[in-house]
């Protein structure tokens, strides 16, 4: 952590310095230009403003004439001698404030870089402890397994089946951390959707396993509008959210999809009467690998927490947005809304 923080703030003074630098040679080479340029007028000005003084001066006095014109070289060299600590000191000025603004932008450029690298650092560590996790629990039980002397067939095939949950675990996780980092790298080809055909896809993906649990889902009309995007990308989002629902309402629960068309775009509401969310929940829930059975605290529900996620960049990647609401006890709200497009 100080290694990139020392990586980032040597970054910073260092694009502070080139910033300073131009801002610096920009005033020099202004400042040199208008002295020049004003340190001439103030000659011609002097010289113009005391001309038929000075040459009645020299007709009749040429003892008085000389002392008039030490007096306008001195004039001019006064005027000269102010401009130059003027110059001075705006350059001063200029150097401090420059400073000042130049560490401003230079953190303001390489913010958005830091928090990549830092959400991708992130990405990493989380990553590689949800990997491990399965590793190591089928090299502990394979080891266990064999070290067993009076090892059965049954034994063995029981080892085999839990190695292959353990398996198929890994590729779950495989799959979502590609699905999100396809996401995050590259946009998808997108097409007109008509957005019935994008909730029908994935409720019918969702429909089975909520009839398990004897749940209904109750569609609302949906309007007539379309969408810009992907059909596999987008209905995933949508089966991501609903199933997460199905997964944490009870047998005989409901969940219902409301649609409200506006202006620019349509809103959905994804409504369950499952056990809600803590408050203090909320606002992680979209991030990822936070588990779910952190935050629906009376049920443990198998996953890696990073389904909503995936859900979230999807939706946003979309133009759209996503939101959250919850009481304990009485269920969950996701609000999304998706831009219309308009003929």
């Amino acid at each position: 952590m100080s290694a990139r923080k020392n990586i980032f703030h040597s970054a910073s003074l260092k694009l502070t310095a080139m910033y300073l630098a131009t801002i610096v040679l920009i005033s020099l080479v202004f400042s040199t230009h208008l002295y020049r340029v004003t340190s001439e007028e103030i000659n011609r000005t002097v010289h113009r403003q005391n001309g038929p003084v000075a040459q009645m001066m020299r007709q009749r006095s040429p003892e008085l004439y000389e002392e008039f014109e030490e007096d306008q070289e001195a004039v001019i060299e006064e005027a000269t001698r102010r401009l130059k600590v003027n110059l001075v000191v705006t350059n001063i000025s200029i150097l401090i404030a420059g400073g000042i603004v130049s560490y401003y932008f230079a953190r303001r450029t390489l913010q958005p870089i830091e928090e990549a690298h830092e959400a991708q650092s992130r990405f990493t560590a989380d990553a590689s402890h949800e990997l491990r996790t399965p590793i190591t629990a089928m090299r502990i039980e394979t080891e266990l397994t064999l070290t067993e002397p009076n090892l059965t067939l049954a034994d063995a095939k029981k080892q085999l089946e839990s190695n292959i949950e353990e398996l198929d675990k890994l590729t779950e996780l495989s799959e979502k951390m590609l699905s999100l980092a396809r996401l995050e790298i590259s946009d998808k080809e997108r097409e007109e959707l008509q957005l019935k055909k994008v909730i029908d896809t994935a409720v019918n993906k969702v429909k089975p396993q909520s009839k398990i649990k004897k749940q209904k889902i109750e569609v609302g009309q949906i309007p007539a509008v379309k969408v810009l995007g992907s059909l596999d990308v987008l209905s995933e989002a949508f089966v991501t959210i609903i199933d997460n629902a199905v997964k944490y309402i009870d047998d005989g629960g409901s969940i219902s999809l409301n649609f409200k068309e506006q202006k620019n775009d349509v809103e959905i509401k994804i409504i369950d009467t499952g056990i809600g969310i803590k408050a203090s929940d909320l606002s992680h829930i979209f991030e990822r690998f936070y588990r779910a059975d952190q935050s629906r605290n009376k049920t443990t529900i198998q996953g890696y927490g990073i389904g909503l996620s995936i859900a979230k960049s999807t939706i946003e990647s979309h133009g759209g947005s996503i939101k959250v609401a919850s009481t304990i006890n009485k269920g969950t709200t996701f609000t999304l809304n998706l831009p219309i497009v308009r003929q």
